[in-house]
């Protein structure tokens, strides 16, 4: 895989201006150095100025960088936001596993997330975001994580333990710090409306209102202190009726609509394209497919289109870049490497990747997959 273009000077101290072998320094592309005050200049001439400037003093943000890698969690917190604040973006990276080991779990994993979307070719950068959003619990988003580290091992990058990870997120242990278990809940023994007390600085105050929602679970933090006080996990179909048949009012009053899901899913996976062989041939060498979405009888509906002949519907789910990639697999079992490309339309997409900000890369990922091919 190519790697982006990077510019950087390594050991900067020992640098020679003047080596022959570096000369393009002093010739195009041209940039920009506010700090220095200079606009459109080469290479070498940031290079002659940072040192007339600096001498051998290191910048401000990276005093801040090399404080906070060596102090404690608490202190390196203070550290990398002041990194951070004073403009340099590696400081994310070390801001989200520092607020991770604090179990400030949702933070870290906004930090690690936005770290991989500037520096995406780092394998301890996806190892870190899927830790993160494992203990989030967006178990998809964690697994692709994973993945992504275990890729750029293979093109030689840095060895993580991201292989025992994944294993780890497969076999369903869990893989953060364990007092995100001794706070763990079901959503049928959680109260939104009793008092919780944080231990740490006293505050009490209604669960209801202080609530982070995301896909497997919603976390309760403290609002004076941002402690994690609880984590609640989403009910199943199953804990639903159980619940109910115990008698729990809120459990029975949710039953009709676990009813109305589960009949909605059964006819949806009835609906489905389930093998490669129930698609219809078609012409051509190079095959477009367009992922489109339609709403019929009040029912969202997903729709398959080879120059805008209609060639399978099935159920739309929200949030269905999952089974785009099902879909997308079929599709490339029946058409082969004819198959060019499967392409969402702007009326799918509010569906197709809903609030899931790493989908569309998901996507993406997978058509690139048929260039390669």
């Amino acid at each position: 895989m190519q790697r982006p273009f990077e510019p950087a000077i390594l050991d900067f101290s020992e640098f020679d201006t003047d080596d022959p072998a570096v000369a393009e320094i002093w010739e195009a592309p041209h940039f920009d150095a506010p700090v220095l005050g200079l606009r459109q200049v080469t290479a070498g001439e940031i290079v002659l100025a940072a040192r007339s400037l600096f001498g051998d003093q290191s910048t401000v943000n990276r005093q801040f960088f090399s404080a906070a890698i060596n102090a404690d969690d608490e202190e390196a917190l203070g550290l990398w936001l002041a990194c951070l604040q004073a403009g340099d973006a590696m400081a994310h990276f070390g801001l989200g596993y520092t607020l991770f080991d604090l179990g400030r779990f949702p933070e870290a994993y906004r930090h690690l997330r936005h770290y991989t979307e500037i520096a995406p070719c780092g394998a301890w950068n996806w190892r870190w975001l899927g830790k993160a959003a494992q203990a989030v619990g967006e178990t998809t988003e964690a697994r692709a994580a994973f993945e992504r580290a275990l890729e750029l091992e293979r093109d030689d990058d840095e060895k993580t333990d991201a292989r025992e990870l994944l294993d780890c997120l497969e076999e369903g242990r869990v893989n953060v710090p364990s007092m995100i278990e001794k706070k763990l809940l079901t959503y049928w023994e959680y109260d939104r409306e009793a008092p919780i007390t944080c231990p740490d600085c006293g505050w009490s105050g209604r669960g209801a209102d202080n609530e982070d929602y995301f896909e497997e679970l919603l976390d309760v933090r403290c609002p004076e202190c941002d402690r994690m006080l609880l984590i609640v996990s989403f009910p199943t179909a199953a804990e639903t009726r159980a619940a109910a048949a115990a008698g729990n009012p809120q459990a029975q009053a949710e039953l009709p609509n676990v009813d109305q899901r589960d009949a909605f899913l059964a006819r949806a996976t009835e609906l489905e394209l389930k093998q490669a062989s129930q698609l219809p041939e078609l012409k051509g060498k190079r095959l477009i497919i367009d992922w489109d979405f339609d709403e019929r009888d009040g029912e969202h509906w997903t729709v398959l289109r080879h120059d805008r002949q209609e060639i399978w519907r099935e159920h739309a789910y929200f949030e269905g870049y999952k089974r785009f990639a099902k879909v997308f697999a079929l599709l490339q079992e029946r058409y082969g490497t004819r198959l060019a490309e499967v392409r969402p339309t702007p009326a799918s997409e509010t569906y197709l990747f809903g609030d899931k900000l790493s989908a569309p890369e998901t996507v993406d990922r997978l058509n690139d997959s048929l260039k390669s091919a």
